[in-house]
């Protein structure tokens, strides 16, 4: 089996602006700030992302819900008011519990200018996991955010002003920690990542764990087990839960039909994509697209 290689997720060329129900993105908002290069927020409760990784910095605060974040050999569960770093080069990914309301706040940044600093996060080990007590992430998201969807008179100034107070304030969170961390790491090993790799990057309902332990020459009962120790849920709860994420993102932001959604999943008829669907979100996949489309 071969591991699934991870997308470069690079600065972004061109200024571009994403406003939606479900997402809010500036990227390169002021030109004169070349170490901010993006700023966003996303509410979508089925949340996740690619395997992937950045030649930057990248600061994920959540504001609501609950995040399972995989960090190269380790895994995280991200509570309200917790926030995070992935460093340039560190391969990561992540999604949500599918249920809980889901609000995740992110910005990708270099240090290349302010060295000092700069040698501080790169110091940041892998308990890197800290809460927002008093607000002061969540504050300062919110003013930036503000700034930039404004552009007043000496709004590049104050979002500059702004940017510098959050890197110093998320520093001191993590060097003024003198307890350990309460949200350590799980680490996973090498049968979990490839097998995460291949779940991802073949989403369908018809997996045959069986066969993926054989290929990865294991049991299939030690890989239950390993994975479930790791992850606290099951190998199916996992597929259940990523072809959930794929049918509602494609119902909600696509025209494909349902028959071709469930096709694609690998149900073997649209009713038994129906009866799937309708079994986890209380509602057929019809009644789900139009219920998301209601303006």
């Amino acid at each position: 089996m071969v591991e699934e290689k991870p997308e470069k997720y690079a600065k972004p060329l061109n200024a571009r602006v994403v406003e939606s129900d479900t997402e809010m993105r500036f990227e390169l908002p002021f030109i004169d700030l070349d170490n901010l290069f993006y700023i966003g927020m996303n509410t979508t409760i089925d949340w996740k992302t690619n395997i992937h990784f950045h030649d930057h910095f990248e600061l994920c605060y959540l504001d609501q819900g609950k995040l399972a974040y995989f960090i190269d050999k380790s895994m995280y569960q991200i509570n309200q008011g917790e926030l995070f770093i992935t460093k340039p080069g560190e391969r990561h990914y992540g999604l949500t519990d599918g249920i809980s309301h889901f609000r995740l706040y992110y910005m990708g940044f270099k240090l290349d200018k302010m060295r000092a600093i700069e040698a501080e996060y790169y110091n940041i080990g892998v308990d890197r996991i800290v809460k927002d007590k008093d607000h002061q992430i969540n504050r300062l998201f919110d003013q930036i955010f503000g700034e930039v969807r404004n552009k007043r008179q000496g709004s590049t100034e104050m979002v500059h002003g702004l940017f510098l107070q959050l890197m110093a304030t998320l520093l001191r969170l993590h060097l003024d920690r003198t307890l350990p961390c309460d949200n350590r790491p799980k680490t996973l090993g090498p049968i979990i990542i490839k097998l995460m790799d291949y779940l991802h990057k073949e989403i369908r309902y018809d997996h045959n764990i069986e066969e993926i332990a054989d290929k990865l020459h294991i049991s299939r009962s030690h890989l239950a087990r390993e994975f479930k120790t790791t992850t606290g849920m099951t190998i199916g709860e996992y597929i259940r839960n990523l072809c959930l994420d794929k049918a509602k993102y494609h119902l909600r932001e696509t025209d494909k039909s349902i028959t071709l959604i469930g096709e694609e999943l690998n149900f073997t008829s649209i009713n038994t994509f129906s009866i799937f669907f309708k079994h986890y979100m209380g509602m057929s996949p019809s009644e789900y697209r139009k219920h998301t489309r209601v303006k």
